[in-house]
Formats: C-alpha cells, sequence, structure tokens
C-alpha cells in the first residue's frame, strides 16, 4: 500500500480514519476475500486514489477480520463505501459500482476539502475579484460543496449592495467547512446529514435535516441552525416554492 491507500483495522481505525480525517477526506472499503463485487470495486477505487491529485486517502478494512467496527457502521452488505469527513460519516454506497459513479462519489465528498498548499498558494496571488464577481464565484463553490472556498471569497467581503446576501450566504459557508458539533447527538446525526445532502445539492432533504436539528437543538443552538438555513434560502433564491414554505416554518 502506498501513501494514499492503507490498510485499517480495529487497532488504527481511530486513528487512520476517525483523526485523519479533520485533515483529508478519509473514503472506507468495507470488503471481504470471498466477495466477487469487491474485487470489481477494488481496483477502481484503488486506481481513482493513485490518480495525480486525488485529495482523498483509501482505507481498507477487511469486515471478516473486523466484525465489531462493522457492525458499528452497520455494514450489512459489502462492499461498502463510506466517506469519513471531521470524524464523521458524510456520504456512503453499497455494491459494486461502475467508474463514473464512484468518480462522481469521490468529487461529492472532496469537493470542500481544504485545497493542497500549493494550490492556496497560487490562489493568493490572484488579482482580487470585483465584489459581483465574488459573490458569484462563492455561490458556484456552495453549490459544487466547496464551502471551505466560499468562505475564503466570502471573508472581510466589503461594503455594498453584495453584502447582505454575501453575509447570508457566510454561515452556510461556514458550516460546509467545519460543520459544527454541539454535543447533542441526535443534532449532530441531523448535521452530518444535512451536510451530505447540501453536497448532493438536494435542498429540500438538506432543509428538512436542519429544521429538525432546529426544533430538537438547545436554545444555544437554535440560532446558529436558522442561520444556515437562511444561507441555503439566499443560495437557492426566494422564487423557489420550497424556499417560501420552509421560511414560514422558522419565521
Amino acid at each position: 500500500m502506498n501513501g494514499n491507500i492503507i490498510d485499517v483495522d480495529q487497532g488504527n481505525f481511530q486513528q487512520e480514519v476517525i483523526q485523519r480525517s479533520h485533515n483529508v477526506p478519509v473514503v472506507v472499503d468495507f470488503w471481504a476475500p470471498w466477495c466477487g463485487p469487491c474485487r470489481m470495486l477494488g481496483p477502481i477505487l484503488e486506481r481513482l486514489a493513485n490518480e495525480p491529485g486525488s485529495n482523498f486517502v483509501l482505507a481498507k478494512l477487511n469486515t471478516d477480520q473486523n466484525q465489531a467496527i462493522a457492525g458499528q457502521y452497520d455494514i450489512r452488505g459489502i462492499p461498502a463505501v463510506k466517506a469519513f469527513r471531521n470524524g464523521q460519516v458524510v456520504d456512503e454506497f453499497v455494491g459494486a459500482q461502475p467508474e463514473p459513479n464512484v468518480r462522481a462519489f469521490l468529487q461529492r465528498v472532496t469537493a470542500g476539502a481544504r485545497p493542497r498548499p500549493q494550490r492556496q498558494a497560487r490562489q493568493q496571488t490572484k488579482p482580487a475579484a470585483g465584489p459581483a464577481q465574488r459573490l458569484q464565484q462563492a455561490r458556484n463553490a456552495l453549490e459544487q460543496g466547496n464551502g471551505c472556498e466560499a468562505q475564503r471569497l466570502l471573508k472581510d467581503f466589503p461594503a455594498g449592495a453584495q453584502a447582505s446576501e454575501a453575509n447570508q450566504l457566510k454561515p452556510l459557508a461556514d458550516f460546509m467547512c467545519n460543520t459544527p458539533r454541539t454535543g447533542e447527538a441526535n443534532v449532530d446525526n441531523l448535521y452530518d446529514q444535512a451536510l451530505s445532502a447540501l453536497r448532493r445539492r438536494d435542498y429540500s432533504a438538506a432543509l428538512y435535516q436542519l429544521l429538525s436539528a432546529r426544533n430538537q437543538a438547545s436554545p444555544a443552538h437554535k440560532s446558529q441552525v436558522q442561520q444556515v438555513m437562511q444561507g441555503v434560502f439566499a443560495l437557492v433564491g426566494d422564487t423557489d416554492p420550497m424556499v417560501a414554505q420552509y421560511k414560514s416554518l422558522v419565521q
């Protein structure tokens, strides 16, 4: 195994998957030697992990040898693939998939990953865009699931006609870049589901999960969730009937 592909087990799962996923997306391939579909999917994942510029770590876990981990993550069929960000599962699929589907999955789960240092340096040398262009770039980044890039574009946003919308989008960018932890397991789980839906551009599902989180959150976190919902409203647009429906529920 090279640096982008590692074997994990009960002993190192916490360090190599959970802790590492705070710095880089970790995609876990739950497999077993006897599983035919696993032998079809595994090489695809490994090839994509080895592509130049790949921005994730592939962790392979043998479910026969690590049944406790498999049970913990409710693995009922293999191959099963789960993507971890910030210690949490953010997306997943079960069964062998063709390469285009796997590639699309990986693009979703790595879209918000922090850029590599050399890429970040190039971004910093770009001429500053005007407010309207910066706002549009931030919107594009959010639609692509790249909350950290949107966060960068919205930081220290200048006063002017676009400032109000930029301020509405900031909590959404913050949420997608570094999903907060409340210490309330049910709310944190809803946050993770909302984040996964946002990265799929399933805004209806995202708003449903966020509304559920708002209704269950402690008073200290209710306003935080509502600000994220306002960001989704701004991203989708007031003309969408779904936005009007959810706005009526949070007023």
